[in-house]
């Protein structure tokens, strides 16, 4: 039987000059590259496209929310702004609707290969995530965007592993989402129409943690009044999450190993055991290879959990993606809170983010914006509406022997540690941009250090040598 070609993806754009570029850079691609008339304050919704791409400039301010929101429609393109907005205004627009905002002074290679990414993610229905009204929905790794070097490279290797059935060993500071990228992995593998079952290994107490797992016969102990099938059979052609891992007391650490080994379960009180289709997603915020070393956590688990090992950034080494993560959290709390006049955030406020060490990542972030959008008198987020921890951070010591503040000495010591060198770091870094006005190579002469080490300084800070021009 004679199939189809696989529809090529569309991009549509409304600079021609950027158009014609993108299409001698796009002719070996998949890719049909369209030119758009003039919008006005018509929407892009009945535009056959995948991506439709804008200017920002000519975006009629008064029309952009009834444009940009119809990206939020079934069946509508993703829009994608080209311009110079940083900070505050690129929240705004994200906020309105805008699936992505790219910046110009990109290379057209990289802007041609992030609108491709766009457009592909478009297809899949993955630009649309739950943030982007008051539904929930399941996420897709297309949800996962970035600016981030780093976050870029780490989601490329969970795309090359998610079809795969391997044991993955998700990793990464408490707040980070691996829960949501574990059931994001799910929906990518060829199991993504079975089960999705969590367990977190670290809530349950002990001596119902064997039980949850693997289940029970009736009569196997007392309480036990009938059969019970635990979280593997449960999970049975699908995904078993198991978070906190390293929570796991070590009998129990022998029989997940064997169940991972065998394929197979002895629920308690059972004569036989049972065999079960399941793959294993575990997460953990510990240092098993510490806890290996001091004996809290089985070598042989380990190295079976460790096929391959994501470890996901923290949100303070990828500060790029805030403005795309505040717009898309101030949509949709707007939207459940029924606040639709809180648009956007005072560069102030902007500033103040993104001098935050945000110890809770994401988890944090999204509380910081639902109290925002409920706590703003105004269509703007003020810097009065963050939490009081908010601005203290920017404050480094004047000197290497002042103490520290009194809030930093209720921390661990590694963390009020971490905090001071940062701030510092942070504060003189930012004199020496101020000064130089932007240009690295005067920076890092001045502050007497290797070019790179300064970028890589910046990178993990948050730092834009724009911000300082």
């Amino acid at each position: 039987m004679k199939t189809d070609p696989p529809r090529k993806l569309v991009i549509a754009v409304q600079d021609r000059t950027l158009g014609q570029k993108l299409k001698g850079l796009l002719r070996s691609e998949d890719v049909r590259v369209e030119f758009l008339p003039e919008l006005g304050s018509s929407a892009p919704a009945d535009i056959d496209a995948d991506v439709v791409v804008l200017r920002a400039e000519n975006l009629d301010q008064e029309a952009l929310p009834e444009v940009l929101t119809s990206a939020q429609e079934e069946d509508a393109p993703g829009v994608v702004v080209l311009g110079e907005e940083k900070g505050a205004k690129e929240v705004g627009l994200v906020a309105a609707g805008a699936s992505a905002v790219l910046d110009t002074a990109a290379e057209r290679g990289e802007l041609a290969e992030r609108l491709v990414e766009l457009a592909e993610a478009e297809a899949e229905g993955g630009l649309h995530g739950p943030e982007s009204g008051g539904s929930v929905a399941e996420p897709k790794l297309a949800d996962f965007q970035s600016r981030s070097a780093r976050m870029r490279d780490f989601l490329d290797v969970v795309r090359r592993v998610a079809s795969s059935d391997s044991t993955l060993l998700l990793t990464g500071e408490t707040g980070v989402g691996k829960e949501r990228l574990a059931r994001a992995i799910h929906a990518e593998s060829a199991r993504a129409r079975g089960p999705f079952v969590v367990v977190n290994c670290g809530a349950l107490p002990e001596n119902l943690l064997e039980s949850e797992l693997f289940g029970h016969e009736k009569g196997a102990f007392t309480g036990a009044t009938g059969a019970r099938r635990g979280h593997f059979e449960a999970a049975d052609g699908g995904t078993l999450f198991l978070d906190e891992i390293g929570e796991m007391p070590k009998h129990l650490q022998v029989k997940l190993l064997t169940a991972l080994q065998r394929h197979e379960i002895q629920p308690l009180g059972a004569s036989k055991p049972r065999t079960v289709d399941v793959r294993i997603l575990a997460a953990t915020n510990r240092d098993l290879a510490l806890d290996v070393e001091e004996g809290r956590f089985r070598e042989d688990l380990f190295f079976r959990l460790n096929v391959v090992s994501l470890d996901i950034p923290p949100l303070r080494e990828r500060t790029e993606d805030l403005p795309w993560l505040l717009g898309r959290f101030l949509r949709h709390f707007a939207d459940v809170h029924e606040r639709p006049e809180v648009t956007g955030i005072e560069q102030e406020t902007m500033d103040a983010l993104r001098a935050y060490s945000w110890p809770g990542n994401v988890r944090e972030l999204v509380n910081v914006i639902e109290r925002a959008v409920l706590l703003c008198e105004g269509d703007r987020i003020t810097p009065d509406d963050l939490p009081p921890a908010f601005g203290q951070e920017r404050q480094a010591p004047a000197s290497v022997g002042q103490p520290a503040s009194a809030e930093w000495m209720e921390l661990p010591m590694q963390e009020a540690k971490r905090r001071t060198v940062e701030a510092f770091e942070r504060a003189y870094l930012e004199h020496q941009l101020r000064t130089s006005r932007g240009v690295l190579a005067e920076a890092a002469r001045s502050a007497g250090i290797n070019p790179r080490t300064l970028y890589e300084k910046m990178r993990r800070l948050g730092l834009r040598k724009e911000d300082y021009r």
